[in-house]
């Protein structure tokens, strides 16, 4: 007997690109917002004493040093991990959310196998000191539960306890059987320690629901009883579908006397735990300017004063030249000194890049920086990208979360890239900004008693040359927060 015996060998060929360490360090710090960037390299001084802050205009960036083969071989490779990084969107979060979630553990490592000398582990411990969080809503009741408790040391523990489950818009979203789970105390006990929490300021804190929440403040404000209590009791969804005729209907009382409930009503907080947790919105800062000079031309600043300044430690420098330093201090010495480099030249390449496409909108969107709104282009990305050669990932992650003044306003740089319509009357290119800022002046200037359906507002589009079809102008519509026209109607 013969055996024969076939063997198939399969060789497959896989050609991987991987990135460096600084390559992603640049893809990070290019998208990163001014804020962003600020703690980033913050926390980088706090790591590396070859780093330290400067007063504004007295630093020289490290990669100004650099020479221009290094440059162009630096910025080759930024651009092949944004082509190989906008293959592969995923893998762009997990790259990022690995440096992220292994940022606090990289610290640690780094404290302990570096040789920081005590200047550097003073500026780190200032640093982390100076880092404060604003108070939670437990902090801010905790005065009021003792008060409400009084001696009752179970009681005030409990509603310390249950605050805890309370979300940012102070709801109590867990049912009181998962508190009676969660506590090991009786429903009785839960339900005493949820009424101490709904009767503190403001009120409406530990409500189930919006109507709870809106019927614990008018309770607070004596008005059980009232047409606003009625409104809010029985008629919330009516009341949410301008349905104010048949709420008169239902209580018994005239259009006028539900007007004036209504009024009553907007002024009541949906979200009471937002007013005790007072969180100002952060500032926004330009990250660039676009304006005219003196003598009326228009220029392109960035605004460096955003980002703080730092150089490389001389006296740390001074130390690879000197032959009593051991040659394991100067390793340190120099690894720090390349880590500090990669820092420097990834900043001056953000806002090399981000100059690069302010310029370009300058010239793209001349008319909209001149006239307003209704001037503005359709743009896309890729006419940016080929204007200034670079990827159009690059130019992407370049304008994430930042932001550019102009005559016109403060705008996201995501603002001025739209697409477009055709006017069939002129042949005019004109942007889905403009049309929504059309769509918003017809709005304004229809009659409240009998405002514009989408249907007429695309017919009235289509009279101005434009054709925006009616689920087009529907969902422009709802971006802008225009509600419909039946919610619209002044009854």
């Amino acid at each position: 007997m013969q055996l024969n015996v076939t063997q198939n060998l399969n060789t497959t060929q896989r050609l991987e690109q991987t990135m460096a360490p600084q390559q992603l360090q640049s893809l990070e710090i290019l998208q990163a917002s001014s804020l962003e960037l600020e703690q980033r390299v913050l926390q980088e001084i706090a790591l590396n004493p070859l780093l330290e802050l400067v007063t504004p205009g007295a630093e020289i960036l490290e990669s100004d040093l650099l020479s221009q083969d290094e440059r162009s071989t630096r910025e080759m490779d930024t651009e092949l991990s944004a082509a190989v990084i906008e293959k592969d969107e995923n893998l762009a979060s997990a790259l990022l959310e690995d440096l992220n979630a292994d940022y606090l553990d990289n610290y640690v490592s780094d404290l302990y196998h570096s040789r920081p000398d005590a200047e550097a582990e003073e500026r780190r411990r200032h640093f982390f000191d100076s880092l404060s969080s604003e108070p939670n809503l437990l902090d801010l009741l905790e005065p009021q539960i003792q008060e409400a408790a009084g001696a009752d040391e179970e009681l005030r523990e409990l509603c310390l306890q249950i605050v805890g489950n309370l979300d940012a818009a102070g709801y109590l979203r867990s049912s009181n059987e998962e508190l009676a789970l969660q506590s090991g105390k009786t429903a009785q006990q839960i339900a005493r320690a949820i009424a101490v929490l709904q009767s503190l300021y403001p009120p409406g804190l530990a409500a189930r629901s919006l109507r709870e929440c809106l019927l614990l403040q008018l309770e607070y404000n004596h008005e059980k009883g009232s047409i606003a209590w009625d409104i809010v009791d029985r008629h919330l969804e009516d009341l949410a579908r301008n349905r104010l005729p048949l709420i008169a209907k239902e209580v018994d009382a005239d259009l006028e006397e539900v007007r004036e409930a209504l009024t009553r009503i907007q002024q009541l907080s949906p979200r009471p735990g937002q007013l005790l947790v007072s969180r100002s919105a952060p500032v926004i800062s330009p990250d660039a300017f676009i304006e005219k000079n003196a003598i009326g031309q228009w220029t392109v600043r960035l605004n460096y004063e955003i980002i703080p300044r730092v150089v490389l430690n001389e006296q740390y420098l001074e130390k690879l030249d000197d032959a009593s330093v051991s040659a394991a201090d100067k390793h340190y010495i120099r690894d720090k000194q390349n880590a500090a480099s990669q820092l420097l030249y990834a900043i001056d390449q953000r806002q090399s890049t981000l100059g690069k496409i302010t310029e370009a909108l300058l010239v793209l969107q001349r008319e909209f920086l001149e006239q307003g709104t209704e001037k503005m282009k359709p743009l896309i990305m890729a006419t940016v990208a080929e204007m200034v050669g670079l990827h159009e990932a690059t130019i992407s992650r370049a304008i994430a979360n930042k932001y550019v003044q102009t005559p016109q306003g403060l705008f996201p740089f995501k603002h001025f890239f739209n697409t477009g319509y055709s006017n069939a009357n002129d042949g005019e290119e004109i942007s889905s900004r403009a049309i929504k800022q059309r769509l918003i002046s017809l709005i304004n200037q229809e009659d409240p008693q009998k405002p514009l359906s989408d249907q007429v507002l695309s017919d009235r589009l289509k009279e101005q040359g434009l054709e925006v079809a009616r689920r087009t102008v529907a969902k422009y519509r709802e971006e802008e927060n225009i509600p419909s026209a039946s919610l619209r109607k002044v009854h």
